[in-house]
């Protein structure tokens, strides 16, 4: 038996795992009615933490697997108008000429490089997100099996200077994409963020800036990262301009532990400046 079949093995078995927790969940908590999660959120209001309220809706996604190939190699030498070098898997960029963006039109002004092959590989499959966005970054996030993409392992980001014009960009790209398991259904946005509260993972006198469903790493493999569907919520705290962001299982409603080195990790926030 070959180490590659082995891994599928691993990886199917993991998810086999984590649909039982998932089972287990939804049969725990049965009683959570919508009564007991307006209760839930009347608490949160209570505690002076601020919010919009969270739809019930749900939604599905996959489990899928992919891996930071050749592709951004193989295709780099196509690029013009940039200087160009790699940083491990990730293609680091510089533009000859800095690129003004209009005011009121700097997205438009983006779509149109990163819809261009000779500027941008693969361009058509990210997608500009302006909740991960910054003054000094502005950032295009991967698509994949019908979602965005909350990982360095598949992002574009182009870099500002001081007078708000871009000087370059960065970029992963994920490859090689294998769903590992049928479509399966999420839990709701309500639910993840009563949960998260539940976990005491939201303080008292905290803001949800915004939330969203996104793919994000559950685990890395032999340089296989494994995704799943994640609520992912930006907790602003204490009127801090620093945003910490909160993963939730899509599927389970368990807070991930994810960061950013080997498959394990206390870490389970991300810390950055928004205005």
């Amino acid at each position: 038996m070959n180490f590659k079949r082995i891994q599928i093995i691993f990886l199917i078995i993991f998810i086999m795992m984590d649909g039982f927790l998932y089972l287990s969940f939804n049969r725990s908590s049965v009683g959570n009615s919508d009564s007991s999660s307006n209760n839930i959120l009347e608490e949160m209001r209570k505690d002076q933490i601020s919010f919009t309220k969270p739809t019930t809706d749900t939604h599905e996604g996959y489990y899928f697997s992919g891996e930071n190939g050749t592709t951004l190699r193989d295709g780099a030498a196509a690029l013009q108008q940039q200087t160009y070098r790699f940083n491990g898997q990730e293609l680091v960029s510089e533009f000859k000429r800095t690129i003004k963006l209009p005011e009121g039109e700097a997205k438009a002004t983006l779509d149109k490089i990163v819809a261009n092959p000779l500027l941008v590989i693969n361009g058509k499959d990210y997608t500009y997100s302006s909740k991960l966005s910054r003054d000094n970054e502005l950032i295009y996030v991967q698509r994949v099996a019908g979602g965005p993409v909350y990982s360095r392992y598949g992002q574009l980001r182009f870099a500002l200077n001081n007078q708000h014009r871009v000087i370059g960009y960065s970029q992963t790209y994920l490859d090689n994409v294998k769903l590992l398991k049928e479509k399966s259904k999420t839990i709701s946005e309500e639910r993840a963020l009563t949960w998260l509260y539940q976990y005491n993972e939201v303080p008292n006198g905290a803001k949800i800036s915004w939330s969203n469903l996104a793919y994000t790493r559950l685990l890395t493999a032999r340089g296989q990262y494994v995704f799943l569907p994640t609520w992912v919520f930006a907790v602003k705290i204490n009127n801090s301009s620093a945003v910490v962001l909160k993963r939730v299982n899509a599927y389970t409603g368990e807070i991930l532990k994810t960061g950013n080195g080997s498959n394990n990790s206390n870490a389970n926030t991300e810390i950055f400046t928004m205005t």
